[in-house]
């Protein structure tokens, strides 16, 4: 791994206000801990199973879970992790509901309608969202994984125009954006991510 690019993502992401969170999949511990050792305490995890081994061995750090959710792990991501990041489905809402003790919650939004990914769909946002009022939590913000196939600009900037409106209907959301990965993340820092995801860039 290189350093340096870390080191220059991290810059960038703080220009724009922005956190990188580093995400550690597959990854091996080593390059993990000289990631951890220059002071990064937030990861991206998709794997419950190496979430848990990594929190062992790092004392200090919290987790954001990114993977699509499995009701029947939900609690347990819950018990071990500072974030989801990968809420798409009611019943997923209401297990977070019954388990909720101040994780933040990211709504994922399917911002291309791409039929092989995970989230809900647009016309879907106003109707999931409204859910949450009778809840006992309410997502921080929105996520998105971009359609390779498709322009990341446009997707971005969709992300950011239903960020907006989710702002204006609901007082107290605190629209943050979950978007950005290793080969878009510029883009989505154009666009108002709040998060940017980055395994690969870092970790090659």
């Amino acid at each position: 791994m290189d350093l340096k690019v870390l080191q220059d993502i991290s810059n960038l992401t703080k220009k724009y206000n922005a956190q990188l969170l580093p995400v550690i999949k597959d990854k091996k511990f080593e390059d993990i801990k000289k990631v951890y050792d220059l002071g990064f305490r937030e990861f991206g995890e998709n794997r419950l199973g190496q979430l848990l081994d990594h929190k062992i061995k790092l004392e200090k750090a919290v987790f954001h879970f990114i993977a699509p959710l499995q009701s029947r792990k939900i609690e347990e991501v819950m018990d071990n992790c500072f974030s989801i990041h990968t809420l798409s489905r009611k019943k997923e809402a209401l297990i977070i509901n019954e388990n909720y003790s101040n994780q933040k919650i990211f709504v994922q939004i399917n911002i291309d309608n791409d039929p092989n990914k995970n989230g809900i769909k647009i016309e879907e946002v106003d109707i999931f969202f409204s859910m949450f009022e009778n809840l006992s939590f309410f997502p921080v913000g929105i996520m998105c994984i971009p359609s390779l196939k498709d322009d990341p600009k446009i997707s971005f900037s969709n992300m950011q125009k239903i960020n907006q409106n989710i702002k204006n209907n609901y007082k107290n959301y605190k629209g943050e954006l979950s978007m950005g990965m290793s080969q878009d993340y510029e883009i989505a820092l154009d666009y108002g991510a709040t998060i940017v995801r980055i395994g690969s860039k870092i970790f090659s």
